[in-house]
């Protein structure tokens, strides 16, 4: 069977299998890049970076330049909800709302079906549940008695202290932004409002919390980098703050980490962060690939069958799964040693050579079947 007239044949199927190969191709190749570009830079980073005293006096001479500093955090003035006697002093403070609502699901049910239609019926059932968006009531199937409020009256946020800082250096706006470790707070220190309730770290704005009614709500506060822990920032000191720094590749550096940290740590941890991710990518990559491979399965087989050692490698259509995550595998390998190769050659190599592997066995294979015969 020709490719043309196979193709024909599953050609849905099999133009569905090449927008994935295209999609895995894709994010591969840009994952890669972002990887190398990302490395480089944070190279080039630690380089550059000098690590400074934070209590010592800022000289001018450091202006402009990438600094290491770290130290215990320093708030100026407390973030507060005075409606709940709250006071912390801490970068940010975030304020949780959720309110009580109905809340509508459906299952469907079949019945029946014929050659012609299909009997359908759908069954919907209502509950009350915490909520932290507004379910809009008008949208459900039975709205008699499951009407919802039609806004927040008391509306989530999360307050960022204006001057934060290590020692004399002060944290600017994108640093500050980092702190998203939130622990919960809690609190002895009851409302002076009496209708305000508190339950289990929980503020509740209800009659009865055991019984709560439909747009009643329940308010849960968390904080983030609280004053006398200690981080390790690194960034460009510009004008006494912490701002990112940009390296010659127009990439922003800028970290923040708890603990103390040295220079040498503190790019490590980075690095860690962005291999993570840099595998998370692949993995979705090859996901892709592997699927349009298992789309394109009898296109597969045509194409390697035209190659003589390659032959080994098409994919039976009884049994494809082997074949095709060898394909796939292979496939991915040399997208990611193209993006390598120019700028760590050894690393770029062993990947060509890995993806290469399973085509050289299989020429080894054949032509150890060609001498035989």
């Amino acid at each position: 069977m020709t490719l043309i007239r196979e193709f024909r044949s599953c050609w849905l199927i099999a133009t569905f299998g090449c927008i994935l190969f295209t999609a895995g191709t894709g994010i591969l190749f840009w994952n890669e890049g972002r990887a190398v570009h990302t490395i480089l830079s944070l190279d080039e980073a630690q380089n550059d970076a000098i690590t400074l005293d934070p209590d010592a006096e800022i000289e001018e001479t450091y202006e402009g330049r990438l600094v290491h500093i770290k130290g215990p955090i320093l708030v100026g003035e407390p973030l507060t909800e005075p409606d709940y006697n709250i006071i912390v002093m801490a970068v940010k403070l975030k304020r949780r709302v959720q309110m009580y609502q109905w809340i509508e699901e459906s299952v469907e049910q079949n019945y029946g079906e014929s050659m012609v239609v299909e009997t359908q019926d759908r069954t919907y059932y209502y509950y009350r549940d915490w909520r932290d968006k507004l379910i809009d009531s008008r949208q459900f199937y039975i709205q008699s008695g499951h009407q919802n409020p039609a806004h927040f009256p008391i509306e989530s946020q999360t307050q960022t202290a204006e001057i934060v800082s290590i020692g004399r250096y002060e944290l600017g706006i994108e640093a500050k932004t980092r702190f998203n470790n939130f622990a919960e707070l809690t609190s002895d220190t009851r409302p002076d409002d009496s209708s305000i309730k508190l339950h289990l770290g929980l503020y509740y704005h209800s009659n009865d919390i055991f019984e709560p009614e439909v747009g009643d709500i329940r308010i849960l506060f968390s904080y983030a980098g609280m004053e006398g822990e200690v981080y390790t920032v690194v960034g460009k000191l510009q004008k006494g703050k912490i701002v990112p720094y940009e390296t010659s590749r127009k990439s922003k550096i800028l970290l923040v980490y708890s603990g103390e940290l040295t220079l040498k740590e503190v790019f490590k941890a980075e690095h860690h962060v962005q291999r993570l991710t840099t595998w998370g990518f692949r993995f979705m990559g090859w996901v892709l690939i592997f699927f349009g491979a298992s789309c394109t399965t009898s296109l597969l087989h045509i194409i390697l069958n035209q190659v003589c050692f390659l032959s080994v490698l098409a994919p039976d259509p009884r049994y494809p799964v082997g074949a095709n995550l060898m394909v796939s595998y292979s496939l991915a390998l040399i997208v990611t040693s193209i993006a390598w190769i120019f700028h760590r050659p050894w690393i770029g190599a062993g990947l060509l050579f890995a993806a290469a592997s399973p085509f050289l066995y299989c020429a080894r294979g054949f032509i150890g079947y060609e001498r035989v015969s």
